[in-house]
């Protein structure tokens, strides 16, 4: 129902219809087709995440698109487009949720001639409550509002007009809730309605996640009768234009109410829509809630034709008054039940899906990136105006390969080092498995940094420079990858494409061409699935150095481990933090030995919500808990690189906020915040970022990283010699500075 005087309703629909509705009937058959297309688009994304029943209808709502979108591009005018895009909302189940014209045409019905606001048939009170439309409102009803008591006590049964044919379509929406309680005895638990909230993107392919999707059920509210004797029946006469209340499906449930409608009765009349603009003078109404009971009538007439004539539906509101029907012979209205949620069809057989398909999933993806990434204001361009080029490169693409990549250069929008695009034989086959090193960017060179299998690449060592990979120069290999490589920083973009550029197919081998400090060599590297990031190189996750200075990789420390580490390290000079890895898990562990600051927030997030009435963003805090038995008292040290990325970078903030490390290195990947998991046809698993993470003091991290407070990278020299410059200068800086002078 819309209803305007609800002001804050008022500016969500103020909101939701900012958006250009553009004279589309004037544009070219080309031009046309394709902003329909757009608007299809939009509105279907919309729905997906925000009409209580699209959750349990993914497999109906694609084929719905899917059915509407050759409609809506070929057709010849607006109201065929009008009725494509019907087609499609009709596959909701809903009618309540349709297409109308964005002005109502002008109504040639006359308006109907009231009964008195209050007559009687014999013991049947008759309640034309369209008398309170009018001027003389307030006081008409003021006076029927003192005698309204004395009246439920002799009334046998009441009948309540309030069909709005032919005058205020959704008047009177506050006659109800002030009328009934002289009409109920004692309490009457009223069901409210619900609607689905998307805390994030619930993972389409079953990875775990703190994404979750929930209906959100309003309390019941109590109305409380006036006191005194009551009819036993009331009888509401409506129509398509009646705004009723919850209160009314409560009494209907108990038995104690009938509805008799003139025309169609749905949820409009009830619950809260959104208008969606489509163009062309028309626009979408949505549901974006429902009531919990059920509303439907017990008995249906056609829409009255002639208002001067017989007045067929009081009749028969009269007769139901007079002879209601015996208990037992309706219906039982109970609560409708709960939607559940079902993933989303994957299509994995088709790997090069068909043209409607393909701009499926540029609508899967536009929608799934605009509903739930989590750094909109931080892109380059808006999100929205990216929706057409989407939609171009899905229906350009020529064959799998161009599909699946025009996918992954779309995610390189986000700059977002948690795009990830995985799933598609295609993309295995162009970017193959990576090699068992890691290799960084020294004054534009490839250098070896580590191996971690030297029987995959015999000869080849730290500190080597890979010049050719097959004959062909590194460089030039990873032009190739960098337009599908997405990443949240220039420094994290170049050393994923190098890592790329060495990677090759699975089981084969590849002629590497090195430069060592003796000059150029040949080493032969060989490709294996599962050689990916290995935990370190390190044999313990926590040890003493000399000058009483604690180590810890985070790359193997456990979380059941950290008490033990305290125990060892707690009276030691201070501690050096590898964090140049992916962390297990321990920060939570490791944070109430660390927190001299008071437990503040080390952390601020944010995400977002996505659903019926209350969408937005959901906030919270990371802070230590209190349940350590002491304070580790020493100097705190963090090595960091572009290595340092996600739940590592959570960890530096961690660090940061408890422990005022001192970071030394170069600046992290900047990507921080929950994956968000979804699936597009072909079966192809696209991730982004899903949850907004800022420092302890609002400041950004997405984008830029973990900061170092001491710039230092690694010289080619000191690789060559087997050094950790890192290491070197952070247990240099904890012998140099005692214990007491830790940064406050």
């Amino acid at each position: 129902m819309r209803r305007g005087h609800l002001p804050w309703v008022a500016v969500l629909l103020l909101t939701l219809t900012s958006l250009p509705s553009r004279g589309l009937a004037q544009q070219a058959p080309e031009a046309r087709s394709t902003e329909r297309r757009i608007q299809l688009v939009k509105l279907w994304g919309t729905v997906r995440f925000r009409h209580p029943q699209a959750l349990s209808k993914p497999a109906e709502w694609d084929a719905a698109f899917l059915s509407a979108l050759p409609k809506v591009e070929a057709a010849r005018d607006a109201q065929s487009y009008a009725a494509a895009v019907q087609g499609m909302l009709a596959a909701l189940g809903d009618p309540a949720t349709l297409v109308e014209p964005e002005t109502p045409p002008a109504t040639s019905v006359p308006p109907p001639t009231p009964r008195a606001l209050k007559s009687w048939e014999k013991d049947v009170l008759v309640l034309d409550l369209r008398n309170l439309l009018g001027p003389e409102a307030q006081s008409a009803w003021a006076e029927l509002e003192q005698t309204l008591d004395a009246d439920a006590a002799k009334a046998r049964a009441v009948v309540l007009d309030l069909r709005m044919r032919g005058l205020t379509r959704y008047g009177l929406p506050w006659v109800l809730p002030a009328l009934l309680p002289h009409f109920i005895e004692g309490e009457l638990s009223v069901p409210g309605t619900r609607e689905v909230a998307h805390i994030g993107l619930k993972p389409q392919d079953g990875e775990q996640s703190v994404h979750e999707t929930h209906f959100i059920v309003s309390a019941s509210t109590l109305v409380t009768g006036t006191p005194g004797k009551k009819p036993a029946l009331l009888v509401f006469l409506v129509d398509s234009g009646t705004a009723l209340d919850l209160s009314v499906l409560a009494l209907q449930a108990q038995g104690k109410a009938l509805l008799v409608t003139e025309g169609p009765l749905d949820d409009s009349s009830i619950n809260f829509q959104i208008p969606l603009p489509l163009g062309e003078g028309y626009r979408a109404m949505m549901s974006i809630n429902e009531p919990v009971l059920p509303l439907t009538a017990d008995l249906a007439r056609p829409v009255r034709v002639h208002m001067d004539g017989p007045d067929e539906g009081m009749r028969q509101a009269l007769s139901l008054a007079t002879r209601p029907p015996k208990r037992g012979s309706l219906p039982a209205r109970t609560p409708r039940p709960t939607a559940p949620w079902r993933p989303e069809p994957t299509y994995a057989d088709a790997l090069y899906p068909s043209r409607e398909l393909r701009i499926l999933a540029g609508a899967k993806l536009w929608t799934a990136v605009d509903s739930f990434f989590a750094y909109p204001d931080l892109m380059d361009q808006p999100w929205e105006t990216r929706l057409p080029a989407i939609l171009e490169k899905m229906e350009k693409a020529r064959n799998a390969t161009e599909y699946v990549l025009s996918l992954a250069e779309v995610g390189t929008w986000l700059r977002d080092g948690h795009v990830n695009v995985r799933g598609h034989p295609e993309l295995q086959r162009f970017f193959g498995v990576n090699a068992p090193l890691w290799v960084t960017d020294i004054d534009g060179k490839a250098v070896v940094q580590d191996v971690f299998l030297p029987e995959s690449v015999p000869g080849l060592a730290v500190g080597d420079i890979i010049e050719k990979v097959n004959g062909e120069p590194i460089d030039e290999r990873a032009r190739k990858f960098a337009p599908y490589t997405s990443a949240s920083t220039q420094d994290f973009h170049r050393h994923v494409t190098l890592r790329r550029a060495l990677a090759g197919p699975d089981g084969s081998e590849a002629r590497l061409t090195v430069r060592d400090a003796k000059g150029v060599k040949e080493v032969k590297l060989t490709y294996k699935q599962g050689q990916g990031f290995p935990p370190s190189s390190r044999k313990e996750a926590y040890q003493v150095l000399e000058g009483n200075i604690g180590l810890v990789d985070l790359a193997l420390l456990e979380p059941w481990q950290v008490p033990a580490l305290f125990e060892k390290l707690k009276d030691t000079r201070g501690i050096v933090f590898d964090l140049r890895n992916y962390p297990r898990g321990s920060l939570w562990a490791l944070a109430p030995y660390l927190d001299v600051k008071g437990s503040r927030p080390f952390a601020l997030g944010e995400a977002p919500v996505v659903g019926g009435l209350h969408s937005g963003w959901m906030k919270n805090t990371s802070q230590a808990s209190t349940s350590a038995p002491f304070k580790y008292q020493g100097r705190t040290v963090t090595l960091i690189d572009t290595r340092t990325m996600s739940q590592a970078e959570h960890t530096g903030l961690m660090l940061e906020g408890t422990a005022d490390t001192v970071f030394v290195g170069s600046p992290t990947a900047g990507a921080n915040g929950d994956i968000t998991h979804a699936v597009l046809p072909g079966g192809v698993r696209f991730t982004f970022t899903g949850a907004n993470i800022r420092h302890g003091d609002g400041r950004q991290l997405q984008r830029k990283g973990l900061e170092p407070h001491v710039k230092l990278r690694p010289t080619l020299a000191g690789l060559r010699a087997g050094r950790d410059e890192l290491l070197e200068r952070a247990i240099q800086m904890l012998k140099e500075k005692p214990a007491s002078t830790r940064r406050e």
